[in-house]
């Protein structure tokens, strides 16, 4: 039971050093957190290079059929406005109450899966989870010494809640179509399909072109560079926990992977900025720091009521 353990945690500081990643590339990597360069960048370029990868790990086999790939391209489409809202949340917040909040993602999850994959019910106990890690999201919204929810936060709440349901709507379709497929050939055409969205993108939208084009004057090959190595952290995290989910309960590991990110994400925020000076410091204080340890541990016992009620 170590070892999993041990692979989940692993997974989520992976998963959480991509967080600080993105933090870095919108508030410094971009002029202006011009999020388009990055959007394009983020599927069209990260699209054809993890295809390649992929093609390559499925031995050349990709076979699929045209339902599902078009279910992904539709799946590549949410998941390019979640990162629009993504990365302007990013630009707005700590890195830390960001990943707080993209704790809704199994809320959702909880929610939408019943409607399409087949055998999946929820239980009372997994409702009040979902209640108690919907109020972990809100309370870091909450100025204690002002004594009032911050509107900034809460609108930053707003765009972070959709992320999440377009993420849970994500990760159900793809789970629905690797009922028929091979893991790893249903990635090859998840990213094949991200590279189409991006074609798209960079073809009929103009200022998106435009965006591009001038990021690559001026830092391209940094911003590529790194947007590359967080493909590939979340792919070996990825890896990680599929690993883990071989050699115990999936629940389990979820949970352990999902309670473990938020509090990397935090140790992240200050351990970094120390070893890279460039890193955004994050604007913590000594109640700020409470303040959001308390809305982890609780954001903690709802995931525990949804993975195992």
């Amino acid at each position: 039971m170590i070892i999993p353990a041990l692979l989940a945690i692993a997974a989520a500081t992976l998963y959480a050093l991509t967080n600080h990643i993105d933090k870095f590339l919108i508030s410094k990597g971009v002029k202006h957190a011009d999020y388009r360069s990055l959007l394009v960048v983020s599927t069209l370029i990260a699209g054809a290079v993890m295809s390649v990868i992929y093609f390559f790990i499925c031995g050349c086999s990709v076979g699929f059929d045209w339902k599902s790939f078009l279910i992904l391209v539709g799946n590549s489409v949410l998941v390019s406005f979640a990162y629009v809202l993504y990365f302007k949340s990013l630009s707005r917040e700590d890195t830390t109450i960001v990943a707080i909040m993209f704790q809704l993602i199994p809320v959702f999850m909880l929610v939408l899966s019943p409607l399409i994959l087949p055998d999946q019910t929820i239980s009372p106990i997994q409702l009040v989870g979902g209640f108690i890690a919907t109020l972990a999201a809100i309370l870091v919204t909450y100025e204690p010494s002002k004594k009032r929810f911050a509107k900034g936060k809460l609108v930053t709440l707003g765009m972070m809640t959709l992320v999440s349901i377009a993420y849970a709507i994500w990760f159900i379709l793809e789970r629905y179509v690797t009922l028929d497929h091979d893991f790893n050939q249903m990635m090859f055409w998840t990213n094949a399909s991200q590279f189409v969205v991006g074609a798209l993108i960079y073809i009929f939208l103009k200022s998106f072109r435009k965006s591009f084009h001038d990021m690559m004057k001026s830092n391209g090959k940094t911003i590529i560079g790194l947007n590359l190595t967080n493909e590939l952290l979340s792919s070996f995290g990825n890896v990680l926990s599929t690993w883990a989910g071989l050699m115990a309960s999936v629940a389990l590991v979820s949970f352990v992977s999902q309670s473990v990110q938020p509090f990397a994400v935090m140790g992240l925020g200050v351990l970094l900025p120390l070893i890279f000076p460039k890193v955004d410091k994050e604007r913590v204080t000594k109640g700020e720091t409470i303040k959001r340890v308390i809305a982890i541990v609780v954001c903690i016992i709802g995931l525990a009521c949804i993975e195992f009620g």
